[in-house]
């Protein structure tokens, strides 16, 4: 990275050199010990672990909605009516799409009746309330925003895919399952692949590895972007501080995890650490080597210049 108030390289390349070493110690870690770390930490009645399944997984929810506020008005900055209109669409899919999935899939304190009608609900009223407080947003902050916007979707998207396709892979069992079984018979470590596995149990869920709540608990790194954008943050003592307190969340949400009784250590470290890196990967390139200002589209200002973030 540059040195204009971001990381040089050097340490850059040492911070994550050493997040990754320490990464391999613990799976090192939870590769022989995964069970016996559940036994320790197992609390499946913790008003932590309850608090950090609902919040642990705002990050993620939240951030399909807010890009879609901000690429939806963007859309003006286009000539053709139809790019304008496609623009708009993928805003609105975004913003409503991802409202609904947090009320429809995200975790919650109690059963919700009629759940369907109460997520589509919820999404039209607070996807109705989002887009109303981006029309507040200056022209200019939107049009700034604009590659954040479309980063936010796509980062989270393909975080998605990831996770969700490795859980069905390696299709292990909860540890909460295997206390309702009363026996460990059904665990099996996070390296062996289970494609096709048979569920005896249809109650049961075999989607432990990776942890989903720990993946979208690492969107939250998402924030640290905003040093890319704003020269205000862009300043080391900010980065460390954003960086250590995104670290902090996840490593909280991934503990909470294992406490409820919902995954093995390994299960948290590959969600969060995985999460980690397409999130550097996606940064990369949609920031690195300078490359945030680049022309959002092809409207002419007074003066005849491309609109330019």
């Amino acid at each position: 990275m540059e040195k204009d108030g971001r990381f040089s390289r050097k340490v850059f390349w040492a911070i994550n050199a050493i997040a990754c070493a320490f990464f391999i110690a613990l799976m090192v870690v939870a590769t022989k010990y995964d069970l016996e770390i559940n036994h320790a930490l197992s609390d499946g009645d913790s008003f932590f672990a309850d608090l950090f399944a609902i919040i642990g997984e705002f990050p993620a929810y939240f951030a399909v909605p807010v890009g879609g506020v901000i690429v939806f008005f963007n859309a003006q900055n286009f000539n053709e009516e139809y790019k304008r209109v496609l623009i708009r669409i993928v805003g609105c899919l975004a913003v409503f799409g991802g409202w609904f999935f947090f009320f429809y899939a995200g975790t919650k304190l109690t059963d919700v009746p009629h759940l369907l009608g109460f997520s589509l609900t919820g999404a039209a009223g607070i996807g109705a309330v989002s887009l109303w407080v981006g029309s507040l947003v200056k022209k200019e902050t939107m049009n700034k925003l604009f590659k954040y916007g479309v980063f936010l979707i796509v980062f989270t998207l393909v975080t998605l895919a990831v996770i969700q396709i490795s859980k069905n892979v390696f299709c292990r069992m909860r540890y909460r399952d295997m206390l309702k079984e009363g026996n460990f018979d059904g665990f099996t470590p996070w390296y062996k692949i289970n494609i096709g596995r048979e569920n005896p149990n249809p109650d049961y869920h075999y989607t432990s590895f990776p942890s989903g709540h720990t993946s979208s608990a690492a969107h939250v790194f998402v924030l640290c972007v905003l040093c890319d954008i704003y020269p205000a943050l862009n300043k080391k003592r900010v980065r460390a501080i954003m960086n250590v307190c995104c670290f902090a969340f996840t490593a909280v949400v991934a503990i909470a995890r294992i406490v409820d009784d919902a995954h093995f250590l390994s299960d948290v470290l590959v969600g969060g650490y995985v999460t980690y890196l397409i999130f550097v990967l996606c940064r990369y390139i949609f920031f690195g080597k300078g490359k945030y200002n680049f022309r959002i589209a092809d409207k002419k200002d007074e003066e005849g210049e491309s609109l330019e973030q």
